[in-house]
């Protein structure tokens, strides 16, 4: 049982790292990246990461002892994992069209978009969301990935200096990934074997 459960953290950690296969995200990887195209199955999304940042900020706060989900770059890690063609195509569909679905749940409700709205109204929100199946599925599956985020080797681009593995104490499994056998190029190297 535990070898099973090991072996799917690895797995979910692992897919995590998918984005270092879009090099722009390196290029934007500090300060507000603003509004991404992200094309999906010949379909372009457009994604506001102010957007993603306030709510993932509301699901994991800064406190006095723990960073928050934009101290630890969550919004990168995000990124990958929607241009991760490894990762399959409804999910990642899925964490567009309900971003852009709170969104227009504000306009309907408030009158205003999620970013125009106070933070009580913002937090109110997001809990009557919650309360919706498929606002419960999102924001269940945002705070995965903001904790995969937090335990991710700061070579993908989130977690900068570890910032979420130090606050928690954990090490990391060893050796830890470089350039040459990260999540890409691993799986480039298992196809190659494969083919011979």
């Amino acid at each position: 049982m535990q070898n099973d459960q090991r072996r799917n953290f690895i797995k979910t950690m692992v897919l995590g790292g998918a984005a270092l296969q879009i090099p722009f995200i390196f290029s934007c990887n500090s300060g507000d990246l603003g509004i991404i195209q992200i094309e999906i199955e010949d379909n372009f999304y457009t994604i506001n990461t102010t957007l993603f940042k306030e709510i993932s900020d509301i699901l994991f706060p800064r406190t006095n002892f723990s960073p928050s989900a934009s101290d630890l770059k969550a919004d990168i890690y995000y990124l990958w994992v929607l241009n991760d063609p490894n990762i399959n195509v409804v999910k990642r569909q899925f964490l567009v069209k309900n971003l852009e679905r709170i969104d227009a749940y504000c306009k309907e409700y408030y009158k205003n978009s999620f970013l125009e709205l106070n933070k009580f109204q913002k937090k109110e929100a997001l809990k009557k969301i919650s309360l919706e199946v498929w606002g419960e599925n999102y924001l269940s599956r945002l705070m995965t990935l903001i904790i995969e985020a937090m335990f991710a080797n700061s070579i993908y681009g989130s977690n900068p200096e570890n910032i979420g593995r130090n606050w928690l104490n954990f090490k990391g499994g060893y050796p830890q990934p470089t350039a040459k056998n990260r999540y890409p190029e691993i799986l480039k190297i298992n196809h190659i074997q494969n083919e011979e």
